[in-house]
């Protein structure tokens, strides 16, 4: 019986922001003693809490609250400061997936677990890619799965056949308690059986996106699964290769 070992190391993952700039215009204050840039001025405003609540509060502008119309977001009050508090974060659960020795026609599987919090803007995307299929230093290679029928680095399938071979993942979106929701994964994997391969820069190929959303959001999180099914006829031998996480914030 072929067994084979896989390690494979996660990640060295980015984070990248893309922002516009614009000129913003408010009212100036001058005197002797004081300068003041501010738009408005307030009776009170502030973070109150109880037992119970917490309560952030303007009192005193004119207009204040959310407002939105298409492309634009609004936030008129001290209160939302309070929104820019919270800093833009990712972070993944295990670096290092190791699928120890594997068995012929037996998918196995391995998982870790990554978080965005995105305070402020219009979400975020996250996108993946390896730097090459899982290979030996004397390049034998596990090749990528095409799932049972079809699949590619850019659409999943389902990849429940033992007898279809290679490595792929999926990623699946959970609750806090680590039940499946597929929130921000829904368009990249309609279930956890679904599986796709990573693309690969050494194939020239570009990132691609594996969760996203059009709304800030806070400790969202996702289950990503690792797959590998392997035929008797696959060279035995330590494989391994690195794996990207990319982190986009949307402003």
């Amino acid at each position: 019986m072929t067994k084979t070992k896989i390690l494979i190391f996660i990640f060295c993952f980015s984070i990248i922001y893309h922002l516009r700039s614009k000129i913003l215009l408010a009212q100036s204050f001058d005197s002797a003693s004081y300068h003041i840039d501010w738009g408005n001025f307030n009776m009170t405003s502030g973070k109150k809490t109880s037992t119970n609540f917490q309560l952030t509060d303007t009192v005193g502008q004119n207009a204040p609250g959310k407002f939105t119309s298409t492309g634009y977001i609004v936030k008129a009050g001290f209160q939302y400061i309070y929104d820019s508090m919270e800093k833009f974060s990712f972070s993944i659960s295990d670096v290092s997936i190791d699928f120890g020795s594997l068995t012929p026609n037996v998918g196995s599987t391995q998982s870790n677990i990554i978080t965005i919090t995105t305070p402020s803007g219009h979400g975020y995307e996250i996108m993946t890619i390896a730097n090459k299929p899982l290979s030996t230093i004397s390049s034998s290679t596990i090749p990528d799965t095409t799932c049972d029928t079809s699949c590619s680095i850019s659409s999943s399938g389902v990849w429940t056949s033992s007898n279809k071979y290679g490595f792929g993942f999926n990623a699946i979106g959970i609750n806090s308690s680590g039940v499946a929701t597929n929130i921000g994964t829904s368009s990249y994997f309609t279930n956890s059986t679904y599986f796709r391969p990573f693309a690969a820069s050494s194939r020239s190929e570009s990132p691609q996106i594996i969760m996203s959303e059009n709304s800030p959001v806070k400790n969202r999180s996702a289950r990503i699964t690792y797959k590998i099914n392997i035929s008797g006829n696959q060279p035995a031998g330590n494989y391994e290769n690195l794996i990207n996480l990319i982190a986009i914030p949307k402003y």
